[in-house]
C-alpha cells in the first residue's frame, strides 16, 4: 500500500492487494483468503523471493487488516465522498457558477469529512498534509476572488466612463419616463 507497510501482503503486485481488500471488505472469512493467497503463484514468488518461501499466516492478514486495509477503506471512503461532491460541483459549474478550485475545495471537504472519524498516530501526518493542502486551496479561491473583484470593478468604471462620455445607453427607466413625458407633452 504504502512504504509504511512492508509485510508478505504489502509486498504482493497492487491488483492482488486490492482484491485482498475487496475481499475483506465483503466480509470474507480470514481462513479462505488466506488459502486463496497461498494458492496463486505470484505469491509464491515473492514469498520465494523475500520471506525464504514462508506461506502468508492468519496473523499476517490480521495484521494487513490493522494498517493497510484501515487505511484502504478511509481512502475509499474519501473517494467516494470526493466523486459525490465533485459530481454535484460539476452541475453547479455548468450552470455557470463554478471554478477549478470549487471542486478542490469540494475535495479537501470529503477528505476532512473522513478524517475527522478517526485520528491515529499514522494519521496525524496525512492529516497535517491535508490542512496544508487546504491552505493551498484556500490561497487559489481567494486569487479567483481577487480576480473576479476585479473584473467587476474594470466593468464598474467602463460603466461609469462610457456613461460620462455619453457612450452608454440609457436605461429602461430612463426610456419609459422620456417616453412618459412625450407621450403627455402631446396630450397637453
Amino acid at each position: 500500500m504504502n512504504a509504511t507497510h512492508n509485510g508478505k501482503i504489502s509486498r504482493l503486485p497492487h491488483h492482488i492487494r486490492e482484491q485482498v481488500h475487496t475481499r475483506l471488505r465483503d466480509g470474507q472469512p480470514g481462513k479462505h483468503i488466506v488459502a486463496w493467497l497461498n494458492s496463486i503463484p505470484e505469491v509464491h514468488q515473492v514469498l520465494a523471493a523475500s520471506f525464504a518461501g514462508r506461506p502468508i499466516s492468519e496473523a499476517n492478514l490480521t495484521q494487513w487488516k490493522k494498517r493497510a486495509h484501515r487505511d484502504w477503506l478511509l481512502e475509499q471512503a474519501a473517494l467516494g465522498e470526493s466523486s459525490r461532491f465533485v459530481s454535484e460541483s460539476r452541475q453547479l459549474a455548468q450552470a455557470g457558477q463554478g471554478a477549478i478550485t470549487d471542486h478542490l475545495a469540494v475535495f479537501v471537504a470529503a477528505r476532512y469529512a473522513v478524517a475527522r472519524q478517526r485520528l491515529s498516530a499514522e494519521e496525524r501526518l496525512q492529516w497535517k498534509f491535508l490542512r496544508a493542502f487546504c491552505h493551498d486551496v484556500v490561497s487559489l479561491r481567494r486569487g479567483d476572488h481577487s480576480l473576479q473583484r476585479m473584473r467587476l470593478q474594470r466593468d464598474q468604471m467602463g460603466l461609469t466612463q462610457a456613461a460620462i462620455v455619453g457612450e452608454n445607453p440609457p436605461s429602461r427607466a430612463i426610456l419609459l419616463t422620456h417616453e412618459t413625458k412625450t407621450v403627455q407633452a402631446k396630450r397637453g
